[in-house]
C-alpha cells in the first residue's frame, strides 16, 4: 500500500500546477486543508482554497488565495427555522427537514467549486465537496483528483459508518457492510434529484451512480484518496483497495510565535506542578443549545471542576450568546475568550475534554493527553469510541447526557486511570508524528498530477 506514494519519488516536474482545494465546513474542517496548501505553496504549487465568506480572511492571511462558497452549515443550523429545530432535535427520521436544510446549501457548494476550479490541473476532494464535486469534475474533463478525507468514509467490513454517529464496532462484520449500504442508500436517496437538478443546469445527463460508478464514469480509473486518520486509532482495514490508504492526520504546526495574556501565563505558572485539564467543545454549541441551556452547561462544568478540586481551562469557542457576568475567573477555572492555537495550548495541559472533532481528537493525541469526549454527532462518537477502545480516555459521555453526576464519573475514571490513559496516549503521540499525514498528502497529490 505506501508504495504507491513512493513509486517515483523524484517528482518535481510538476511544480506551477495548478491546484484548487474546496474546504467545505467549520474551521476545524478548513485548517488541514490550509495546511495543505501552505506546503503545497511553499513546494512551488499554485493553490488556492475554497471556503466560506467567514474564513476567508484568515486563509488569506496565511498567503493562499480564496474564492467564496456559500452554503456556510453553521450560519444555516443557527439562523434558519429550519436548521434551528433540526440542530435542537436532530433525527434521522425527519429526512424532509433535513432536505430543507441541506439542499439549498449543496446548490450554493455546486455553484462554488464550479466556478473555482476554473483552470486548475487538480481538486482536492473532501468528505463535504465529493458529492457535488464529481459533477463539476465532469464537466471538466482533463481535471485530475484526489480525495483527502478527515475521518473514514470508504466501506470495509471492518467498522461502521462514522457519519452514522454510533458505536464503531459491530457484533459481525456483515453488521458493519450492511450499515454501509444503507449508508449509501439514504445519501442516494436523500441527494440523488437534487444532484440531477444541478447536472441539467449545466447541460449534464442524469445519472443514479455510486461513488465507485461515478469515479468509473469520469477517470475511468478508481483515485487515489488519502484518509488522515491515525493508526492510533483505527487500523488501515484490510478490504480498501491499493489506492485507499490511510496516512495520518494533517496537524497544526506548532507556535512559537503566540503572545499569551499575562493572566493565562498566571493560572499557568501557578499550577504548573498540578494537573490542568482544557476543556472545549468547539463551535457546535451555540447551535445545538440556547442561551440557557449553554449556560447551565458551564454551570455544570464549574460545579464539577470546584467539586472535584481540579484544575482546568473551559475555552468558551462556540458560546456566542452567553453572558460573561457567571464566567469570572477563579481559582480552579480559567476561561478562554479568543481562539489559542493547540499547538500552544496543549504541550502545558495533563488531558483534554472536548466534543471530539477528529481534528481536536488527533491534536491531544499528538500531546500525548489522555482524552474525553462529549460528542454532538456525525463522526464525534465514532471518535470518541476509537478513544476507549485503545485505552486512551474514558468512555465518551454524549453531550445531552452531560449532568453534574456523569461528568464527575467520567473525569473521576480520567484521573482513576490517568497513568494508564497517559502511557497510550504518549505511544500515539509518537505515532502521530511518525506519520506525518501532510507529507504523504503531498506526496499523494504529487503522484496523481504525474500519472
Amino acid at each position: 500500500m505506501e508504495n504507491i506514494l513512493h513509486e517515483n519519488d523524484n517528482i518535481n516536474d510538476q511544480i506551477g500546477k495548478r491546484i484548487f482545494i474546496p474546504a467545505i465546513g467549520s474551521l476545524g474542517d478548513v485548517k488541514p486543508y490550509l495546511i495543505l496548501a501552505k506546503e503545497l505553496k511553499k513546494q512551488g504549487y499554485i493553490v488556492w482554497l475554497g471556503v466560506h465568506k467567514r474564513f476567508m480572511d484568515e486563509v488569506q492571511n496565511n498567503g493562499i488565495d480564496t474564492v467564496e462558497i456559500g452554503g456556510d452549515m453553521e450560519i444555516a443550523l443557527s439562523t434558519t427555522p429550519d436548521g434551528i429545530e433540526l440542530q435542537r432535535n436532530p433525527s434521522i427520521f425527519k429526512m424532509g427537514l433535513v432536505k430543507r436544510v441541506f439542499l439549498p446549501l449543496m446548490e450554493e457548494w455546486f455553484n462554488g467549486i464550479l466556478s473555482g476550479l476554473k483552470n486548475a490541473d487538480l481538486i482536492v476532494l473532501s468528505i463535504t465537496s465529493v458529492l457535488v464535486g464529481l459533477s463539476c469534475i465532469e464537466k471538466n474533463p482533463n481535471m485530475k483528483a484526489v480525495g483527502i478525507y478527515l475521518y473514514p468514509c470508504r466501506p470495509t467490513s471492518e467498522f461502521a459508518p462514522p457519519a452514522l454517529s454510533g458505536k464503531s464496532e459491530s457484533l459481525f462484520q456483515w453488521i458493519n457492510s450492511f450499515k454501509w449500504k444503507i449508508f449509501e442508500y439514504g445519501a442516494s436517496s436523500m441527494y440523488n434529484d437534487k444532484i440531477n437538478q444541478l447536472r441539467a443546469n449545466i447541460n449534464l445527463p442524469p445519472i443514479k451512480l455510486t461513488y465507485d460508478q461515478m469515479i468509473q464514469l469520469i477517470f475511468k480509473k478508481p483515485i487515489l484518496t488519502a484518509t488522515t486518520y491515525s493508526k492510533c486509532l483505527l487500523a488501515r482495514p484490510d478490504d480498501w483497495s491499493e489506492n485507499e490508504l490511510m496516512v495520518g492526520p494533517i496537524m497544526e504546526e506548532d507556535n512559537n510565535s503566540f503572545e499569551p495574556s499575562d493572566d493565562l501565563l498566571e493560572f499557568l505558572n501557578k499550577y504548573q506542578n498540578e494537573k490542568i485539564i482544557y476543556i472545549g467543545i468547539g463551535s457546535m454549541m451555540s447551535m445545538m443549545f440556547s442561551n440557557d441551556q449553554q449556560l447551565q452547561f458551564l454551570e455544570n462544568i464549574q460545579t464539577t471542576i470546584k467539586t472535584m478540586n481540579c484544575k482546568a481551562i473551559v475555552s468558551l469557542a462556540g458560546f456566542y450568546n452567553v453572558s460573561d457576568n457567571n464566567l469570572a475567573n477563579h481559582e480552579n477555572i480559567f476561561y478562554l475568550k479568543k481562539n489559542i492555537p493547540h499547538a500552544w495550548l496543549f504541550p502545558k495541559m495533563s488531558a483534554v475534554i472536548h466534543h471530539g472533532g477528529a481534528g481536536t481528537t488527533h491534536a491531544g493525541l499528538r500531546y500525548g493527553l489522555p482524552t474525553l469526549i462529549l460528542p454532538f454527532g456525525a463522526d464525534q462518537p465514532f471518535n470518541g469510541d476509537r478513544v476507549f477502545i485503545n485505552r486512551l480516555g474514558p468512555s465518551p459521555l454524549p453531550i445531552r447526557q452531560m449532568t453534574i453526576k456523569n461528568l464527575s464519573n467520567a473525569i473521576e475514571d480520567l484521573i482513576n486511570n490517568y497513568t494508564i490513559y497517559k502511557n497510550n496516549a504518549e505511544k500515539a503521540s509518537q505515532l502521530i508524528q511518525d506519520e506525518n499525514g501532510l507529507n504523504c498528502c503531498v506526496q499523494l497529490i504529487e503522484k496523481e498530477l504525474k500519472l
